[in-house]
This record gives structure tokens, C-alpha cells and sequence, in this order.
């Protein structure tokens, strides 16, 4: 993590253990694959299905341990970049900031929002099939260098602070 609160910006990068951890899981789920082709016992439909679906990943997880995933926090707003997708967002637009699992079933946790009455406003309307299934509108995922519960504590005490000094854009 780079700058603070008092001096901004604050980027927070994903985390490359988790990438590289996640680039591992990937790698021996396709050699498990691999070895369900040679056995006739089975199914080679499933195997290609398993070597397809992981091996699909591993680029995925190769990129984020070269070029992680950032999310900036600013006076003006917050900014996530990731591989595939970019948003910006200004203070005003997020609140309830908070630490949740994506499903019952999960160990991990994901840093999840919701999106304020304004931004709802401008953009036209609530997203509540999102919140219906996970609790959470917006959601920045898992696997950052800080926890999800301290990046939610983090946001929310950088929202507090400088959710009056922004100008709209």
C-alpha cells in the first residue's frame, strides 16, 4: 500500500500471493485433467471441461502476478483498475463499505458496497438483484494486500473524511 489518508492518493494493489496461490490451484487442476485423459475409466468430456475452464485462468493469474490489480483512493473519488475492467467512482456515489462472503459456502471474503440514493438517481435505478443474491450492489472482489474488513475500515474513514472536499465531475 502506498500514501495514507493524510497523504493521498492511497493505492492498494491485489495481492501477488494470492495470484501466484490462485496460478498454482489453476495449474494442478489442469494436470489433474490431463491425467483423467488417460484414464479410459474416465470421462473425457469432463477432463477437457477441467483442463479448459483452469487453463482458461492461468493467463488470468499469470497477468495479475506482473501487473496487479490497483484501487486508488483519492480526495476526488476511488479507481480500480483491473485486467478487464476499469470504474471511477466520486464519494458521493458509495457508501457501506463492508467486509462479506460471496456465498455461505466460502472461506474468503470480498470487499462489497452499496451505491448511494444519488448515484441511483443518475444512473437510473437500484441494483437490487445484486443485493438480493450477495448483500452488496457493488462489489471489488477479494485477494487485496489489506483484509477485506480492513479495506472496508479503510474506505469508509477515507469516505468520512473527504466526502465534503470533492468537486463533481
Amino acid at each position: 500500500m502506498q500514501g495514507s489518508l493524510d497523504a493521498p492518493p492511497i493505492v492498494i494493489g491485489s495481492s501477488r500471493i494470492h495470484s501466484a496461490l490462485m496460478l498454482v490451484i489453476a495449474a494442478g487442476f489442469v494436470a489433474i485433467g490431463a491425467f483423467m485423459l488417460c484414464d479410459p475409466k474416465e470421462s473425457a468430456t469432463i477432463s477437457w471441461l477441467i483442463i479448459i475452464f483452469f487453463g482458461a485462468s492461468i493467463p488470468l493469474f499469470a497477468w495479475q502476478l506482473i501487473c496487479p490489480s490497483l484501487l486508488t483512493l483519492a480526495p476526488d473519488g476511488v479507481t480500480w483498475r483491473s485486467p478487464f475492467r476499469s470504474a471511477q467512482w466520486q464519494w458521493d456515489d458509495l457508501q457501506n463499505f463492508h467486509a462479506y462472503k460471496p456465498t455461505g459456502k466460502t472461506i474468503s471474503k470480498h470487499l462489497g458496497f452499496d451505491f448511494t440514493d444519488g448515484y441511483h438517481a443518475r444512473r437510473g435505478g437500484p441494483h437490487s438483484a445484486a443485493k438480493a443474491m450477495t448483500g452488496v450492489e457493488g462489489s471489488l472482489g477479494g485477494g487485496w494486500e489489506l483484509s477485506a474488513d480492513e479495506l472496508a475500515e479503510l474506505l469508509n474513514t477515507a469516505r468520512a473524511r473527504w466526502m465534503n472536499t470533492q468537486v463533481r465531475r
